[in-house]
């Protein structure tokens, strides 16, 4: 009997349950097979980056490069905002921020952010993630959306075009999030609610 074709078939099963258990893509500054990421570290890296680079700019008050990290829908609507003198002159929205500096971050599963999103908005999109973020801000003036010191909201990015892009920064009852266990546990994370909400109506 000849015995290497049992063989040969267990090899090729092995063979096919290898390619079918997972997309593994190389790191691109290092080709080592001992060095590899799955498609979903990737995924999960490349929206951090994004997260970040949106942050950046604010930081660095480029505010000609903010409307490139939205969706196509909402960045012909920043763009005109940004561009507007008025609102340059008067420190509206965005512009209203000296400086954010990106502190923390976590990846919310999306079925439970979804609670404190617009549906009829996002239904349009098929791939979304949503984070939960701080970012500690410096700002002209303050109101119920930018005070100063560690704001907490969600930056929710979809997948548009083979990229990663904001879709909507909603701020959301933080003391909920906590109670729901997905918040930081940083002592003013628990007041934050509180200290924006106060400047409400005014």
């Amino acid at each position: 009997m000849n015995k290497s074709g049992p063989l040969l078939l267990v090899l090729i099963s092995i063979l096919i349950c290898g390619l079918n258990y997972g997309t593994v893509i190389a790191n691109p500054n290092n080709t080592s097979p001992s060095i590899r990421e799955s498609s979903t570290e990737v995924r999960y890296k490349s929206a951090i980056k994004v997260i970040a680079g949106y942050f950046n700019d604010i930081n660095a008050n480029r505010w000609i490069n903010v409307d490139k990290w939205y969706v196509k829908e909402e960045a012909n609507e920043m763009k005109s905002f940004m561009d507007d003198e008025e609102n340059q002159e008067k420190k509206l929205g965005l512009l209203n921020i000296r400086k954010a500096r990106l502190i923390k971050w976590k990846e919310l599963p999306y079925d439970y952010a979804e609670n404190y999103l617009p549906n009829r908005y996002m239904d349009k999109y098929s791939i979304k993630r949503a984070f939960y973020v701080a970012v500690d801000y410096k700002v002209y003036h303050e109101n119920e959306y930018h005070i100063n010191g560690v704001n907490y909201f969600l930056v929710v990015l979809v997948l548009e075009d083979g990229n990663w892009k904001i879709a909507l920064t909603p701020l959301v009852p933080v003391n909920s999030i906590i109670f729901d266990g997905y918040g930081f546990g940083t002592e003013d994370e628990k007041t934050f609610d509180e200290r924006r909400l106060k400047f409400h109506s005014k």
